[in-house]
């Protein structure tokens, strides 16, 4: 019977299809799973794997290999790896060298789709004798089998792959109470935020709870949580588990590899790890990630091509559980109850404010992380580079992609669900990121758009430019409590924000123009240009040009416009923009920009910018063909033809990258020149923006 139940859960992942909820134990997924794909055969010399080979044959089609790491043994350049429709339980180690003329390709075979998959087998295969009920606690399961010296695991839904918390205490795992009760011993009191897994390091034993979630938010609060309703049993329905340090796909220093049509899932800290890669492709497949999903380090040249990235994040989850709480060298034992106490500080504030612990970080922190590299690694090479990442999708992370590095171009994605910031800019090791190129993106329900850390620098540019941010769906941002049982959902915060803005080391230039922004004025602050002029190192350069900044909240009042610290040494160019607000949809007072005009930042500027800060900005309804703040409204922010946002741009220096460069003397105000196609994204270019798109 259980392997009856394996089967069709794989069975219908396998297929690219929005099933009805009946059709999962689980829930219904939240993004679309892998098509299979008619991708012609390649010419040239070929290997097979397939589920039913054995490693001892010769890998051709009628005998096959039985694993894909025994296969690229055998790779030679120009060489075709197929792998037949199935799952891989493997952790690949992927060396092989193609050459430039002649790649390596592992994909999938035609008309099916190919699971590397890292977790462990049993739990999906047969579920039904890999748990026993924990009679300690109701409702509680632990395993089997004894899985020792694995750190810790990580996990999703078999048959929606949607996540599973990972618990770092026992005691919330076991929690009844959803509510987030201040706690002076433990921090909070114990909290339940949804079917999870602990690992209990001295047993071995992996223990899972999959209670359904009854947290419901009061009527004022003006949104619905999503709620667990699903199979509490899992020996009834498939789990993905995979040890903390599975890594499906390791990619060490291969060279010109191209990976098609594939699935890769079941990854621990992370799912695909890319190691000082060169020329690698990714072209079609569908990456499900741990706590990250992409971790990479030295690689270029990369492609990236219709792939899908998907994190863990449930829909009954909350910023909150996966946030950073403790951290310090004065510490306890973390995740065991009978340790004396719980993380605490060294400074005096934070022990005032009593013990710190995590709840849940492990699932997935960040979809894409570009790493530094240090001078003192053998191989050292301290940067990505030469990467193009188009029409993929980047969701359900708490941080979304982290860009850095040189000659990076992102565009025509999806980065969407994310917990805090959508796009990361900051540099993990200085010096190194120049030439960032993100463009004609759709950037929606987050907490910043685009977050720094000011790190970076000296030097480099960072290029963002015909973006479409839309922040109308609500983030599930603070878990309720007691005192406050609406808790705190938050429809964005800002399109950019830089953490730690008062201890700047240095920032790369930054280039905000022909952007349309729609999101939040959560204060005052905020509102004007969406803090893209906020937030600055001294002597680095911002520009800001040519954006619509449409904003809703603060009554409808246009606060007046603020250049925030350091206002009177900013090395700051502002104009063209045009504002708006959509809850009033009245102008502000006619001198409203007055202040910034007659500015001494402006009069600094006007040795190099003689027009002077914002003198060609504008404060009108944009006239798109339709646009509204409610979150499941249908927009279209394109521009009607009585826009006063036509041919009103400030004309740009050349050198600025603008793939609608205006032939005429003034430029379009916002993304969407008058007259374009509707900005489409994400895979194949599916998701059209201003449209709700999915989650449900």
């Amino acid at each position: 019977m259980w392997r009856t139940i394996a089967f069709l859960s794989i069975f219908s992942f396998l297929w690219y299809s929005s099933s009805p909820a009946g059709e999962f134990l689980s829930h219904p997924p939240l993004r679309p799973f892998q098509k299979p794909l008619e991708r012609p055969l390649a010419i040239g010399k070929s290997r097979f794997v397939a589920k039913n080979g054995d490693d001892s044959n010769p890998g051709t089609k009628v005998k096959p290999f039985a694993t894909i790491n025994a296969a690229l043994k055998y790779l030679n350049p120009g060489d075709t790896l197929y792998l037949r429709g199935g799952i891989y339980y493997e952790q690949v180690y992927c060396a092989v060298a193609g050459k430039p003329e002649a790649p390596i390709t592992i994909r999938s075979y035609p008309g099916e789709v190919a699971v590397i998959d890292g977790s462990f087998p049993e739990f999906q295969e047969d579920p039904g004798s890999s748990w026993i009920p924990f009679k300690e606690s109701t409702g509680e399961f632990v395993s089997t089998r004894i899985y020792k010296n694995i750190r810790d695991v990580v996990g999703r839904f078999g048959d929606s792959q949607v996540g599973l918390q990972t618990y770092w205490y026992l005691m919330d795992l076991r929690a009844d109470n959803e509510l987030w009760i201040p706690d002076d011993k433990t921090m909070v009191k114990p909290v339940y935020c949804g079917p999870g897994l602990w690992y209990d390091k001295q047993t071995g034993r992996i223990h899972c709870r999959l209670a359904h979630t009854k947290l419901q938010l009061p009527e004022k609060a003006g949104h619905k949580i999503t709620r667990y309703q699903g199979e509490t049993d899992p020996r009834r329905l498939p789990l993905s588990i995979a040890p903390f340090n599975s890594r499906p796909l390791f990619v060490d220093q291969a060279m010109y590899v191209r990976f098609q049509d594939l699935v890769i899932r079941g990854g621990g800290y992370v799912t695909v790890d890319l190691l000082f890669g060169i020329g690698i492709e990714f072209d079609n497949c569908t990456i499900y990630a741990g706590t990250y999903g992409i971790w990479a380090k030295n690689t270029g040249p990369l492609k990236m091509t219709s792939c899908g990235v998907y994190g863990m994040i449930p829909p009954w989850a909350f910023r909150t559980e996966n946030s950073l709480f403790a951290g310090s060298p004065y510490i306890c034992p973390p995740f065991l109850e009978s340790s004396p106490g719980f993380e605490i500080t060294a400074s005096e504030s934070t022990k005032r404010s009593g013990p710190r612990r995590h709840i849940a970080r492990l699932p997935t922190h960040a979809l894409l992380v570009t790493a530094g590299g240090y001078e003192f690694e053998t191989f050292y090479y301290p940067f990505n580079h030469d990467w193009e990442i188009s029409n993929c999708e980047f969701t359900d992370g708490h941080d979304g992609v982290y860009l850095s590095g040189r000659q990076i171009h992102f565009h025509h994605n999806w980065v969407d669900n994310v917990q805090d910031d959508a796009v990361y800019l900051s540099s993990p090791t200085p010096f190194v990121t120049d030439r960032l190129y993100i463009y004609q993106n759709l950037i929606t329900t987050c907490i910043a758009a685009f977050g720094a850390h000011g790190r970076g620098g000296p030097g480099g540019d960072i290029y963002l430019y015909r973006n479409v941010v839309d922040m109308r769906r609500p983030v599930q941002f603070q878990r309720p409590s007691a005192d406050k049982p609406e808790g705190k959902v938050i429809r964005g915060s800002l399109p950019f924000l830089v953490h730690g803005a008062g201890n700047i080391l240095h920032m790369e230039r930054l280039y905000f123009y022909h952007n349309t922004f729609l999101y939040p004025a959560n204060s005052p602050k905020s509102a004007f240009a969406g803090a893209t002029a906020l937030m600055r190192e001294e002597n680095t350069p911002r520009r800001v040009f040519n954006n619509i900044f449409l904003f809703y909240g603060l009554g409808g009042k246009y606060p007046d416009p603020s250049l925030g610290k350091q206002a009177e040494k900013a090395d700051l160019r502002l104009d063209g923009n045009l504002h708006w607000s959509l809850t009033a949809r009245l102008e502000p007072p006619p001198d409203w920009l007055k202040p910034l005009r007659e500015h001494k930042l402006s009069r600094l500027n006007e040795a190099a910018y003689p027009l002077g800060l914002a003198s060609q900005c504008l404060a009108a309804d944009p006239k798109m063909i339709r646009v509204s703040e409610a979150p499941q409204a249908v927009n279209d922010y394109r521009l009607r033809k009585d826009s006063p946002a036509i041919a009103r741009g400030v004309v740009l220096p050349p050198e600025w990258p603008d793939h609608f460069r205006s032939k005429s003397n003034r430029p379009d105000i916002g993304a969407l020149p008058f007259g374009s196609e509707p900005l489409k994204v994400g895979r194949h270019g599916r998701i059209t923006a201003g449209q709700p798109g999915e989650p449900e």
